[in-house]
């Protein structure tokens, strides 16, 4: 776990793409790179690189947190 937030806490972009899913639920990547203010490319290199470590999940064209990324957000939460 402790790995994972190190993970997470080391990208700001991860970090803000993280919270945002966290609080606003499923989205796609356009609203998740408009929200952030990150170009699309950069958004979609972050999505991949959480997808990868387990932290998110895609369904169509919406990312989610899957149970580890809500995990990890909620004791970045406590932790802050």
């Amino acid at each position: 776990m402790n790995e994972m937030i190190g993970f997470v806490l080391g990208n700001r972009q991860r970090e803000r793409i993280i919270q945002v899913l966290a609080s606003k639920g499923p989205m796609a990547d356009d609203k998740l790179a408009k929200i952030n203010r990150i170009p699309a490319a950069g958004v979609r290199k972050v999505l991949q690189e959480l997808q990868e470590k387990g932290l998110l999940a895609v369904e169509g064209d919406l990312w989610q947190l899957t149970t580890l990324g809500t995990e990890v957000e909620k004791e970045m939460k406590r932790r802050a």
